[in-house]
């Protein structure tokens, strides 16, 4: 903004200081020149921050009751000054002089001639109209740089733009001094000399700094707004210029603004994915709750995420598989569509799987919908859902869900429901429930502290890698969930390295899931193989292997040698004289139509690739309909 000092560098006007230097007079800010006629008064409206120009024959100067008058308007009405137009020779008068010292108003001489008063008029507000073009045009560009706000990007378009308008070097350093974003490339050497004074304004609080090095004047600026107490240190703004005119301290000043708006909104992002991954994190130990059977600390926990989301006693799963780089979408998405009425989790062993628990409360119809509306959304995405399992089947429901999901991978629908009538333990006896009850028995009993991680390993360390399982159970690592397998076999005195074997623990496992909601008397007990000869058992092994039929090549004999040598493949090669990819490609051809996988996840090794495994319900269907090739 022009000031008085402006003024009087404008040639031809002749306006100076009647008492000389004028100090702090000088700056007084500037809009323009209002001429008072002889005999009128002075305008109030007229008057703030303009120079008031007075002839020397106006008798306001005389009369001292007069002048008294007029330098009191000027006062309170906001004048940048008075100036008495006169000759160049003449001189205000003593009087004149002092009653202007007294009224605070700086005292200037200007020409007698209007046309230079004109003049000064015309300068003064052509400044104003420039600084106000500049202005206009600083508000426009700092308006574009809102734009980018919030981006990562951010802060280095801010420094940019300000090297940019100011043609100085700037930089912002972190707390301890390390450039986050400097321009142009050479700013970071000429602001170098001032990184201890960054780190000490970071780090104490003060509000900015000044020093001088190389030709060049270094200011420095606390970024934002500090609370007291607040230990985080600030960021700093660096400008090195050979001076700091009205127009780079404006744009500092805006830029200063927009960095420490720039600044919240990336803590207020932060803050928002903290409490994102808070609650996923939440979330996904709800789920490993629930995996490993503590339903009631499950239920407890899930209240914070939504009230009475787990306030049943049966559920369903439902395992949503798309690209892994689109899962914190589709969290987001599956949330949307379920609502308070179910549980969404990102699983903690595969990457490119959502898992949804959903009460059976009513809404399973809405939930289903949802997730099958976000699963045609778009291609490559696939959704499998377990039948209604009791809540402390959580994990049984997961496995039934990842069976589906093999199932919706090769259908053109991609959403599938698994069948629990499917199931070998649905078509069993009673007496199957006392064989696993006299099976599990050494496990039964043992102490409870030694028991429940056993048991609660099992099902999932059975279907899935201990690397995978260690996930899925969460607060479990690989090598544990391997060392629970390897003792549970101890004890149980079994051979999980054989897959018929393992089979048989499978079985166990899911009847005594079963036979915990069945009241009836127990049966007497019976063996593995009278347990399997029943009618309604070849009826089930029958129609499970049916589908291996379609297929023109021998699956049926693959699958008997293949569960003979313990799913080695080579081994079956061998037996059957034929070339290991063959053998791999009839057990593709019979995972897509038993909707099983068979060829990974069978092995105990902490590092096998993950996989469900699906060759539990083939080697017992095998076993009843073949069983003097492969037996129990």
């Amino acid at each position: 903004m022009p000031t008085l000092r402006f003024a009087t560098s404008v040639p031809h006007v002749r306006l100076a200081f009647v008492e000389g230097p004028a100090g702090t007079d000088a700056d007084r800010p500037l809009e323009g020149v209002h001429a008072l006629p002889l005999h009128g008064q002075a305008d109030k409206r007229h008057i703030r921050h303009r120079l008031v120009v007075v002839q020397d024959r106006d008798a306001r100067l005389t009369d001292r009751g007069q002048l008294d008058r007029l330098l009191t308007c000027l006062q309170r009405s906001g004048a940048a000054g008075l100036a008495i137009a006169s000759p160049p020779s003449a001189r205000p008068t003593a009087a004149v002089r002092a009653a202007a010292r007294q009224h605070g108003i700086p005292l200037l001489s200007i020409s007698d001639d209007p046309a230079a008063w004109l003049s000064l008029h015309n300068t003064v507000t052509e400044q104003h109209r420039d600084r106000a073009m500049r202005t206009a045009e600083l508000h426009q560009q700092l308006l574009e740089q809102t734009h980018h706000l919030g981006r990562p990007d951010g802060i280095q378009r801010l420094v940019d733009w300000l090297a940019s308008f100011t043609g100085a070097h700037v930089a912002v350093a972190c707390g301890d001094g390390a450039v986050m974003a400097a321009a142009p490339p050479e700013a970071k050497v000429v602001l170098a000399p001032a990184r201890e004074t960054a780190t000490e304004i970071a780090r104490t609080g003060l509000a900015s700094a000044a020093l001088d090095t190389g030709g060049l004047q270094i200011r420095l600026f606390a970024i934002g707004h500090r609370r007291t107490g607040d230990p985080t240190p600030a960021r700093v703004l660096a400008v090195a210029a050979p001076a700091f005119g009205p127009d780079t301290n404006t744009a500092i000043a805006r830029t200063l603004d927009l960095l420490a708006l720039q600044t919240s909104l990336e803590a207020a992002a932060s803050g928002r994915e903290r409490l994102r991954r808070g609650e996923a994190a939440v979330r996904q130990a709800v789920l490993q709750l629930l995996m490993t059977g503590h339903v009631t600390d499950a239920q407890r926990t899930a209240e914070g995420l939504a009230p009475g989301v787990l306030d049943a006693d049966e559920c369903r799963v439902f395992i949503l598989r798309a690209p892994r780089t689109d899962r914190t979408a589709i969290i987001q998405d599956c949330q949307d569509a379920v609502g308070a009425s179910a549980l969404v989790s990102a699983c903690p062993a595969f990457h490119d799987q959502v898992i949804v628990v959903a009460p059976h409360s009513g809404a399973e119809g809405q939930v289903t919908d949802g997730l099958t509306a976000v699963t045609k959304k778009a291609p490559h995405r696939y959704l499998g859902a377990s039948g209604t399992r009791e809540l402390a089947e959580t994990d049984q429901a997961y496995i039934d869900a990842s069976r589906a999901l093999i199932v919706a991978q090769r259908i053109p629908d991609r959403v599938h429901t698994y069948t629990a009538g499917f199931q070998l333990a649905h078509v069993l006896d009673a007496r199957a429930d006392a064989w696993a009850r006299a099976y599990l028995a050494p496990l039964l009993e043992l102490p409870g502290k030694r028991r429940e991680p056993l048991l609660a390993t099992l099902p999932i360390g059975l279907h899935f890698t201990p690397a995978a399982a260690a996930k899925i159970l969460g607060r479990t690592h690989r090598n544990t969930v391997a060392r629970r397998l390897k003792q549970a076999a101890e004890i149980l005195g079994t051979d999980l390295q054989d897959i018929r074997q393992r089979s048989v623990l499978s079985l166990a496992l899911e009847l005594r899931a079963r036979a915990e909601r069945i009241t009836e008397p127990p049966a007497e007990t019976a063996g593995i193989e009278d347990i399997l000869s029943t009618d309604e058992v070849r009826r089930w092994a029958e129609q499970f292997l049916g589908p291996l039929r379609t297929d023109r090549r021998p699956l049926l004999n693959t699958l008997a040698a293949w569960g003979r040598a313990n799913t080695n493949i080579e081994a079956t090669a061998e037996a059957l004289g034929v070339n290991p990819a063959t053998v791999r490609s009839h057990l593709r051809a019979a995972e897509r139509l038993l909707q099983r996988r068979l060829v990974t996840g069978t092995s105990l090794d902490v590092d096998a690739a993950p996989g469900v495994v699906g060759a539990h319900d083939v080697i017992l269907a095998m076993s009843v309909t073949r069983g003097t090739d492969v037996r129990i």
